[in-house]
């Protein structure tokens, strides 16, 4: 008696199961794993004195918003350091703050400039969104990145500007997306407060008279680039269906 009241379950359990598959894969669940990537090297100005400590303001702003945090400073961002951490961990959003060029986002070894991301290993942010304050790497990297299947990339297509004298006014307009992401708002969003916020900066420091910074400020503006999905958002999208085959054996 007991075999047939057990088989009956067992069958009553798998037509849920069957009859439950479609809505199962209706339901999602968000994740927020974040990786930043910020070296400071020494005698180097703009880490030094602008990206790192820009860098520890969105950090403060993804705990305030409850992401999962992994922050790679100085010489642990290094090349196999970055490497080895993206493959064991689960990571939505990847932020770097350094230097950068047309196929490489810097990383430091030693105190030495080495390539954290680059063409060679770009396949580290398949299926993760990407954002860089640095130099230049949306002209090649993050176009290779979305080819690759990135889900969206920001960053610049020409050399990112820093006045230190306006050090306040460039580090709120290159955190404002990334402020933005980590509220939960999608790449376009974060891209249109970021141009706002670029101009509003260009028309505080030329009410100072300081023509130069502001004319280098409405340059980082003209040269933030958005690409891949716009619709994307920092944080990771899954399948509650996938977390179950995750959890079988």
């Amino acid at each position: 008696m007991s075999k047939i009241v057990v088989s009956k379950l067992v069958a009553s359990n798998v037509l849920i199961s069957t009859s439950s598959i479609s809505k199962i894969r209706k339901l999602w669940y968000t994740s927020k794993n974040l990786l930043i990537i910020r070296p400071k090297f020494p005698n180097d100005y703009y880490t030094g004195w602008f990206s790192f400590q820009a860098a520890e303001l969105v950090k403060n702003k993804a705990v305030a918003e409850g992401w999962n945090i992994t922050d790679l400073q100085m010489n642990d961002a290094n090349r196999n350091k970055v490497t080895q951490t993206i493959n064991v961990g689960s990571y939505d959003f990847i932020l770097h703050y350094d230097h950068g060029g047309d196929f490489v986002m810097c990383g430091q070894n030693n105190n030495q400039f080495e390539n954290a991301i680059d063409n060679l290993n770009v396949d580290l942010l398949v299926g993760k969104a990407a954002s860089t304050v640095s130099c230049d790497t949306a002209t090649g990297l993050g176009p290779l990145a979305v080819a690759n299947g990135t889900r969206a990339y920001l960053g610049y297509h020409e050399p990112h500007w820093v006045f230190f004298a306006c050090t306040n006014q460039f580090t709120e307009a290159a955190n404002a997306a990334n402020y933005a992401l980590l509220e939960g708002k999608t790449f376009q969003e974060a891209y249109n407060i970021a141009i706002v916020k670029h101009t509003e900066m260009y028309n505080q420091i030329l009410a100072g008279n300081d023509v130069p910074a502001a004319a280098a400020m409405m340059g980082n503006r003209d040269c933030l680039t958005l690409l891949g999905d716009p619709t994307a958002k920092a944080t990771g999208k899954h399948s509650t269906l996938d977390l179950l085959h995750a959890k079988t054996p």
